[in-house]
Parts: structure tokens; C-alpha cells; sequence
């Protein structure tokens, strides 16, 4: 942790500036200590990253995740180019340079749900001074290890419902494949906007809901997956994943029927892709190792929350906000957003 990340902080408790007190460094960076807020509170800095949300409990999905994946996971390539062009995509931003023209004039970034710091990394690159954030402490050790060396990259380990920053610290959130993962979409999502400042733009992406069998089916399957212990969890998306590989594996299309009543469109379509979207989720990418694929699995099976969004709910919260939503792209997967708060 840097000196430099400390005015940027304050209690998650009441809002209060935080005394730092250091008992490690190792150069310009702060090892050991803690944070202590005016009503007493201990907040202690393990690791080099400041620890402000109790640990997630045993058998934690995304710690299980980052713990098995390890530290490189999406920063090797051919992975680094294809997950940051996809954000690109997604997003509005045609190129790197774009996102660094971008944010030539929003310095402060902040990365809400950092995971394994991927995304975090690439706005680094931009030159702006980020902040990665993540629940997850495995997530948030695993990010600092990577990038905590970078002058211009903070690490925190803490509850988006409960962030440790002022009002009006960011010009950029980025909340990507996060806010689905709370207790309550929206609130979260009005809880790290109130650290945007005016005239910041924040982007977010969330699940999109699916068609009516698929939704059923994933309710029955998360109904049970997610009362099991991890080890149980990953097999069962095991299960899942070799029948998405067995689909993909037939190589057929079929012409599908326009079904409205149960939200199928309809027209040619793959087998694997039409069971995928429209039965269960069984995810199978080919290029993906096994592993990577019984993941994504897992990440839709296993956290407690996994909510399922429409264009209408996203338009709705940022409507609420008083925010200028500037971009929504409705894709079967999920809707990617931007929106402005106004100055």
C-alpha cells in the first residue's frame, strides 16, 4: 500500500478520515500496519493491502475461484488482448489509445470488483491512478501481488455496499461482472455511484435475463448448487461443462421455431449454443482449457447471488440516480452501461 492512497480514504464506518499507523515497509510501500478510524475502529493493512470488510466465510465462491486459478489468470496471453478487447467493445472504445484519450481528463479510477486485476492493469496503462477493489480477499492479494508494484495502482480489499472512500473521489468506476454478485443490484450499484464525481462517468455490466426454460432451470440448479460446499459446486459444474463440450461436439444446426411464449427467437442455430441459451447453462468454449471452462460454469452456479436484469430495470436505476445513461448494449449474455453524472 502507498502513502499516496491515504487521502483518498475514510472509514466505511462513518465517513471519517483514517490515522495510519505503519509497522512494515518494504521500499515505497506499506507491508504491515493498520488504519484506525475516530470512533476506535481497527482496520488492520495485511500483505500491503488495507483490509476494511470482514472475510468473506469458508467455502467463499470467488475465494475458492482466484485461490485455484492463481495470480495470472486473464494476463497472459492470448487472454490479456481478447478479455481487454472485449471490455473495449463493450464499453465504447475502439482501441487502448481511445481509453487512454478517454481518460486523459478523468485521472481517478476507480476498478469496483477488481477480481484478478486484469481490467485494472489496463487502465493502468492509460497513466491514470486506479484503485482496485474486490470483497474477495484471495482476489485483492492477488491483484497487489501482480500490480502493487505500479506506481499509479492501489489495492483495497473492502464491501462495495460499504466503500472506504469520500463522496466525489472518482471520475471513472468501472464495474464489470460485479453487481449482480451482491445481495441487491441496484443498491449496490447507488452505493459506489455516490463516489463518482460530477461529471464522471461510471460503466457497469450485469447478467441479462434469459429465456423462460433456461431461467427455470438455473433456479432449480442454483437452488441445490448453492447450499454445497465448493468441492461439491465443481463437480456438479463439471457435470455441466462436459455436456456443453458433448453438444458442441455434434456440430449440427437446427432450425428453431419462433417460440415467444417462451422467449425463443427463433432461426438457425448451433445445438450446443440453442440448449446453452435457451435450456440451461452449459458452457462450453473450445478454446478455453477444461478448467477455465467448469469455471464459468461454477461462477454462475455457485455465488449466492447471481440476478438476472432487464434493458428496462438498467434504464430505471440510473434514471433514479439523475445520471445521463449515454450507452446500453443488450446482448443475450448480459447489458453493458455507461451513464454521466451530470456536473
Amino acid at each position: 500500500m502507498k502513502q499516496s492512497l491515504v487521502p483518498l480514504l475514510r472509514s466505511p464506518v462513518d465517513g471519517t478520515p483514517l490515522d495510519l499507523r505503519v509497522d512494515r515497509t518494504d521500499g515505497e510501500e506499506i507491508v504491515e500496519g493498520s488504519f484506525v478510524d475516530s470512533q476506535g475502529t481497527t482496520f488492520p493493512i495485511q500483505e500491503g493491502v488495507p483490509l476494511f470488510a470482514e472475510a468473506a466465510a469458508e467455502g467463499d465462491t470467488f475465494g475458492f475461484k482466484w485461490d485455484l486459478i492463481g495470480d495470472s489468470y486473464g494476463h497472459e496471453e492470448p487472454s490479456r488482448t481478447s478479455r481487454r478487447q472485449w471490455y473495449l467493445n463493450r464499453f465504447g472504445f475502439e482501441t487502448e489509445e481511445h481509453l487512454t484519450s478517454f481518460l486523459a481528463n478523468r485521472p481517478r479510477v476507480l476498478d469496483a470488483g477488481t477480481g484478478s486485476g486484469v481490467d485494472t492493469s489496463m487502465f493502468a496503462d492509460t497513466g491514470a491512478t486506479v484503485v482496485g477493489v474486490d470483497l474477495s480477499r484471495n482476489a485483492a492479494l492477488s491483484t497487489y501481488r501482480r500490480l502493487g508494484s505500479r506506481p499509479n495502482v492501489h489495492v483495497v480489499q473492502a464491501d462495495l455496499l460499504r466503500l472506504p472512500f469520500g463522496p466525489d473521489s472518482f471520475d471513472y468506476i468501472s464495474s464489470d461482472q460485479v453487481l449482480h454478485h451482491t445481495p441487491d443490484t441496484a443498491a449496490t450499484l447507488r452505493a459506489i455511484a455516490r463516489h463518482l464525481a460530477p461529471a464522471g462517468v461510471i460503466a457497469i455490466y450485469v447478467y441479462n435475463r434469459k429465456a423462460a426454460m433456461r431461467e427455470f432451470a438455473d433456479d432449480f440448479i442454483r437452488d441445490m448448487v448453492t447450499q454445497m460446499n465448493v468441492e461439491d459446486a465443481y463437480e456438479v459444474s463439471k457435470s455441466l461443462t462436459l455436456l456443453g463440450k458433448a453438444l458442441s461436439e455434434v456440430d449440427a444446426k437446427i432450425d428453431v421455431p419462433a417460440i415467444p411464449v417462451l422467449g425463443i427467437e427463433g432461426g438457425e442455430e448451433d445445438v450446443q449454443r440453442f440448449v446453452y441459451w435457451n435450456m440451461l447453462k452449459c458452457f462450453w468454449n473450445p478454446e478455453f482449457d477444461f478448467e477455465l471452462n467448469v469455471l464459468v460454469n461454477f461462477d454462475w452456479y455457485h455465488p449466492k447471488y447471481a440476478w438476472r436484469h432487464t434493458p428496462e430495470e438498467v434504464t430505471n436505476w440510473f434514471e433514479e440516480l439523475g445520471f445521463d445513461l449515454e450507452r446500453l448494449v443488450d446482448v443475450q449474455s448480459g447489458l453493458s452501461a455507461v451513464a454521466a453524472r451530470p456536473v
